[in-house]
């Protein structure tokens, strides 16, 4: 198990996770980043900021729903394939129970505009929490090794190609990832290099 900072708690145990995932799942409505950082940063304290974006980093160039990943990977981190599963089945257990039942009641209920008028409220309702999240992830884009105008720079193109264009995730990564891996790169050598001449 990697060693963490000492201000940073673990999970007692397998079920420790397995509840704690189900409970954040029980609340991750639409904006289930916003919800993940919540709870593993600030409530549960079981990883640091920078290490929740590294996480979050991760799990976002895979294939499949972010959150789930991430969990997947903390799970792992602290108790194996043991916790991994634990993780899982936590995030999908509520879940996939609630949206059964919700999708034989919305079967019934569909036409009916009082349910129109309450899906349309939880959509505005899970865009605000998306946005919530990006605003509280800001503040990190100093301590990162790329730089801020890069940053910046990496953010517009892709919010114009996906946004604006609708090209796919998996053209936009490459696009994306490739210079601002190699950039990385290059600054991370250069600060070693700066280090060394010290």
């Amino acid at each position: 198990m990697p060693q963490e900072p000492s201000s940073i708690k673990q999970p007692n145990n397998c079920w420790d996770i397995f509840w704690s995932f189900t409970c954040m799942a029980m609340q991750a409505f639409g904006g289930s980043t916003a919800i993940a950082q919540q709870f593993l940063v600030d409530q549960k304290q079981w990883l640091t900021m920078p290490r929740f974006l590294e996480m979050l980093t991760v799990s976002q160039v895979l294939p499949g729903p972010n959150i789930m990943i991430l969990s997947v990977m903390l799970g792992d981190r602290y108790f194996g394939w043991r916790g991994a599963l634990a993780a899982f089945l936590g995030m999908i257990t509520f879940p996939a129970t609630l949206m059964l039942t919700v999708f034989v009641i919305y079967e019934q209920y569909a036409s009916n505009p009082v349910v129109s008028a309450a899906l349309a409220g939880m959509a505005a309702s899970a865009s605000g929490m998306v946005i919530g999240a990006a605003i509280k992830l800001v503040p990190n884009i100093k301590s990162n090794i790329i730089g801020k105008p890069v940053w910046i720079l990496l953010l517009a193109v892709t919010f114009i190609s996906v946004g604006l264009f609708k090209m796919s995730m998996i053209k936009v990564l490459p696009l994306v990832g490739i210079p601002a891996f190699f950039w990385a790169l290059y600054r991370i050598v250069q600060k070693a290099n700066k280090e060394l001449k010290k």
